[in-house]
Order: structure tokens, then sequence, then C-alpha cells
């Protein structure tokens, strides 16, 4: 018997007022901008935070408090860019039925 895939179970965590709403939808444009001009890396992880901002939870507010401290755990990131003899080095990821409401995700960077 093959395994059929599942999206994870519904976030049943209370919505957030509209102060943490704002908050949210602050802190998400803060660290896209970060994430496009330093460190491509948080990109997949905002994705995932930003797709449900428009109605936000206490355990979307938790994962988002978690992103917060892994960047402050490490401020210092460095993405270094070099000539590598036109060899195309790619990373790609992307998930089918990864939230609830979601027809899959993609994600990725060159270098």
């Amino acid at each position: 018997k093959k395994k059929k895939q599942q999206p994870p179970p519904e976030d049943t965590t209370p919505y957030l007022d509209d102060f943490g709403k704002k908050q949210i939808q602050q802190v998400i444009g803060t660290l896209l901008f970060y994430a496009c001009t330093v460190d491509p890396t948080l990109l997949m992880a905002i994705n995932v935070i930003a797709a449900k901002q428009t109605s936000p939870t206490e355990k979307m507010a938790k994962a988002l408090t978690h992103l917060l401290n892994y960047c402050a755990t490490f401020p210092n990131v460095v993405v270094r860019y070099k000539a590598s003899g036109m060899v195309l080095h790619i990373h790609s990821d992307a998930l089918y039925m990864s939230a609830e409401e979601a027809h899959g995700r993609a994600c990725g960077h060159f270098i």
C-alpha cells in the first residue's frame, strides 16, 4: 500500500488581535528586505509565515519568534559570490501539500 501525503494538522490556536497582526506584518516586511539584500536563505521560512499574515495565530507568532531568534543567533551572515568558471550551482526545494490550503511551494536560489 502506498502512503498518501497529508497536509499538516490545521492550526487551531487563537487568532491575534489587530495590533498583533500589524506587528507580524511589519516584522515580515523587515525580514523580507533583509533576506532579499543580505541572506536569501531565509526566504523559504519567510514565505511560509507570510502566507498566513492576513489571519495570524499564536502558533504563527511563535514561528516568527523562532525565526527572529535564529537571525539574532547568527547576526553576521556572509554570502559570498565567486567566479566559478561558468558552473551553475543550484539549490532548490519544492513541497506538495506542506501547508493547509496550499497546493505546493517552491523555493530556490542559484549562485
